[in-house]
């Protein structure tokens, strides 16, 4: 029976978030969340000029709605639900967005907290506390589904409370009222369906919707407008409908835990599956031009074999593969096979290889060469990338709270999401329990632990006391996110070339040295083709002490084409 004197889950967690202080944040965190920015800032000028963006931000200037809020880097005025809108759009264009365990938060985060706070005429501190009050509760919600059947940049749903939760913050509302804004958030969540995801430009609504509406759910709250603030609690809430087995446990840990410590940075513009790929293929044509002296050509290629995890794996069967009447930067985006083939063409892989008239004119070539590529599930690179995440995530807790009677009944379901890679035959549990003893026996014991326990619950719907999954006692912090791929390209004579790499540039786990070169480096890429170097320098100045800025304008002002 529920304790109805007891707080609901997001009157705990806006409990933490309107108690948040600046200086509770570690320095750490706040680093990371300047890197988002200049990361989702690049994001948004490299989306800006493409069809698709401008379409949404027209319909979204369309309203009149008056406001402070800036459309980057055009340097429209309008209301910060509009400007958050454009912006998020812009954002997703090219798939050039962060990521962190688990979502993809920076649409909301950055660009929903950066436009209210610009219009309430608000600081850096301001900012960047709601942008890691809102890159916690979405990274968290994302989490609490990761056992559903959408994944990564599908999990639309995360960015309206996220930026409810960023809205209430700003507009200064209490506990109860910033509670209230993530439950209308949540009342009526966004469900994108993958065939609207994977190719045409719906994809651009995914976070622009949700973060405009997470904004105008805190401003309700405002007025006094209530939600179903126990939606995160009871039977046919938000976990019904959108996991097969809902997780509140990833719902802990505010404050003692930063999700924010994971962020990942992507360095080429592409679902993050396809980072390692890219890394690795440069890696092999680089070997190519040390033996001969120049760079490979498509005609060299005989063909490229790509093994990848599972959820890798996954993207390339949900992408279709088929040839499509337009090739678009979208279509790009989740496939590897024509990542690579891109990449391939030009030598690199950037926002510029992706315009879209260059594109038509080199569809049947981007093809011909993506039509070589193979890529195949690798059973030890999923397995190791477990192994990697059990050392920062407590995973025998969570594994012994599974009902494991329920994932076995929704074992086919499971199954058809992850591409038949859970269809596991008796072969597989050999070459799998072979690695498992030899690679990761971390893995084995936890395995065995949640067996041990999940037993309990298969046969007396009771599982074994024990401390209980707390995400408070990860480290995500050290944490890394193996998302690993292996290239090898044969050419003509029969010569191979091979490359791996197993945390791609960017990534959580990497040197933090590099990854902030690599993240500043895209920002001036990206910001250098509307602004001149000095304000692009200015804009990044500003940006490493954001926290000591009294006004926000002070940096959109430098974020903007000129208006002269």
């Amino acid at each position: 029976m529920t304790d109805i004197s007891a707080p609901t889950t997001l009157e705990r967690i806006a409990s933490w978030a309107c108690g948040l202080r600046f200086e509770d944040i570690p320095e750490r965190v706040i680093h990371k969340a300047k890197l988002q920015m200049l990361s989702m800032l690049a994001a948004v000028y490299s989306g800006y000029p493409t069809r698709a963006a401008r379409a949404i931000r027209e319909v979204a200037l369309a309203s009149r709605a008056r406001g402070r809020a800036t459309v980057l880097p055009g340097g429209d005025t309008t209301s910060p639900t509009a400007a958050a809108m454009a912006n998020a759009a812009a954002s997703m264009a090219l798939d050039y967005d962060d990521y962190l365990f688990m979502g993809h938060t920076g649409h909301s985060a950055v660009l929903g907290s950066l436009a209210l706070a610009q219009e309430m005429g608000l600081g850096g501190r301001d900012l960047l506390r709601a942008q890691i009050a809102a890159d916690e509760v979405g990274g968290r919600l994302g989490a609490s589904v990761i056992l559903g059947p959408q994944n990564g940049q599908l999990w639309t749903h995360i960015h309206a409370p996220a930026a409810a939760c960023a809205g209430a913050l700003l507009l200064g509302l209490d506990p109860a009222a910033c509670a209230q804004a993530m439950a209308l958030a949540l009342y009526q969540p966004p469900m994108a369906m993958w065939p609207g995801f994977l190719g045409p430009d719906s994809k651009l609504l995914s976070a622009a919707c949700p973060t405009r509406d997470g904004l105008l759910a805190a401003r309700l709250a405002s007025w006094g407008l209530t939600g179903p603030v126990d939606i995160l609690d009871v039977r046919r809430g938000f976990g019904d409908h959108f996991a097969y087995q809902f997780l509140p446990q990833m719902l802990t840990g505010f404050g003692k835990t930063w999700v924010t410590d994971s962020l990942c940075f992507k360095i080429y513009p592409g679902c993050a599956y396809i980072d390692s790929a890219i890394d690795a293929l440069l890696k092999a044509a680089d070997h190519f031009r040390a033996d001969h002296g120049r760079a490979i050509e498509p005609a060299d290629i005989v063909s490229i074999s790509v093994r990848t995890g599972m959820l890798g794996a996954e993207l390339e069967r949900l992408s279709g593969g088929r040839r499509w009447p337009r090739l678009s930067p979208v279509r790009i985006n989740f496939s590897i096979p024509l990542s690579l083939a891109v990449a391939l063409r030009a030598g690199r892989l950037t926002p510029a290889e992706l315009d879209e008239e260059a594109l038509r004119e080199s569809a049947d070539e981007i093809y011909a060469l993506a039509d070589k590529v193979e890529v195949r599930h690798d059973w030890s690179m999923t397995l190791e990338m477990l192994e990697r995440m059990s050392q920062a995530v407590p995973l025998s807790e969570l594994l012994a709270e599974l009902d494991l009677r329920q994932l076995l009944e929704l074992r086919s379901e499971l199954g058809r999401q992850f591409g038949g890679v859970l269809d596991i035959k008796p072969r597989d549990l050999l070459r799998i329990s072979a690695f498992l003893w030899s690679r990761a026996p971390n893995l084995v014991r936890q395995a065995g632990r949640a067996a041990r326990n999940g037993i309990g619950r298969l046969v007396a719907d009771e599982a074994e006391g024990g401390r209980g999954f707390d995400l408070a006692n990860a480290r995500l912090e050290s944490a890394s996110m193996p998302l690993s791929a292996a290239v090898a390209i044969e050419v003509a004579g029969g010569d191979v070339y091979e490359a791996a790499v197993d945390l791609p540039r960017g990534s959580a786990g990497r040197d933090p040295a590099e990854t902030r070169g690599l993240v500043r480096k895209k920002f001036r890429a990206q910001a250098a083709r509307w602004l001149p170097e000095d304000r692009v320098e200015r804009a990044l100045d500003k940006i490493d002490r954001l926290e000591d800025l009294p006004e926000i304008d002070s940096l959109t002002a430098e974020l903007i084409v000129d208006q002269d």
